[in-house]
């Protein structure tokens, strides 16, 4: 993968990640409950536009989503994009 790419590639799962923080953080200091947001992700999920399924969009949006609902799996699907980006090149 050239330079470029894998920047903006690091950098959009940085901010993805940065995201997670502020949500769980917020919701330790019982400033919101993170169910809501997992709601808000749903919805996302359900009105995302056909050109966006199955790409990175809708990885990360549910990975958002299980994480505010606390489901843990081995690996999520945003990792596994991001595996398979990785590995052809």
């Amino acid at each position: 993968m050239d330079e470029p790419l894998q920047t903006l590639v690091e950098t959009l799962a940085g901010l993805a990640a940065a995201q997670m923080v502020l949500i769980e953080t917020l919701h330790e200091q019982r400033v919101l409950d993170k169910r809501h947001f997992a709601h808000a992700f749903a919805r996302a999920l359900d009105g995302l536009a056909p050109e966006h399924r199955g790409g990175m969009v809708e990885h990360v949006l549910k990975n958002l989503r299980d994480r505010c609902m606390n489901l843990r799996g081995a690996q999520s699907d945003a990792q596994e994009w991001l595996r398979q980006l990785l590995a052809r090149t």
